[in-house]
């Protein structure tokens, strides 16, 4: 047998192996998913008859903060990711992802790190900037923007 086939063989048995771990969690997450669905369900209806007048064709249902680690709960996140990166050093991606929910971005993307990874590296091409560890950090363009969308009614009701 050469070293090629034998190669082969190994991959051919780690592909084997992943894709029944693939199966697994795919069994494991359907249930969770369904429940999710039904828990976005009620919270919408519970949220249309609370106020009638909040969207309920929005992906997520108004929520209100409450706590104060939800800074960017009512925020895009274009415009967290600007607040966040001026107030602290650069950030990978993952690292800005992450910060975003821990202070209330909603999200209903099955990976939000590809979301912000998109934001970041097209509509705020103009605005940061990628360092060569990966991670990001304003340019004086982005600067200029956050200094202005901070004077804004709608990010001081935020």
């Amino acid at each position: 047998m050469s070293l090629n086939d034998e190669l082969k063989r190994h991959y051919e048995a780690v592909l084997q192996d992943l894709e029944t771990e693939r199966y697994q969690v795919q069994s494991q997450i359907a249930p969770l998913q369904a429940r999710l669905k039904e828990l976005h369900n009620s919270i919408q209806t519970l949220t249309k008859k609370i106020n009638p007048e909040a969207n309920t064709h929005s992906t997520l249902p108004f929520v209100r903060p409450t706590l104060a680690n939800q800074k960017y709960a009512r925020l895009s996140v274009r415009w967290a990711i600007l607040d966040l990166l001026n107030d602290t050093r650069a950030r990978t991606s993952s690292e800005i992802a992450e910060a975003l929910k821990a202070a209330g971005i909603q999200t209903k993307a099955a990976n939000f790190v590809n979301n912000v990874s998109a934001v970041l590296s097209t509509t705020m091409k103009e605005e940061v900037q990628q360092l060569s560890n990966g991670a990001w950090e304003l340019t004086e363009n982005g600067r200029k923007a956050i200094a202005y969308i901070r004077t804004t009614p709608k990010f001081k009701s935020s």
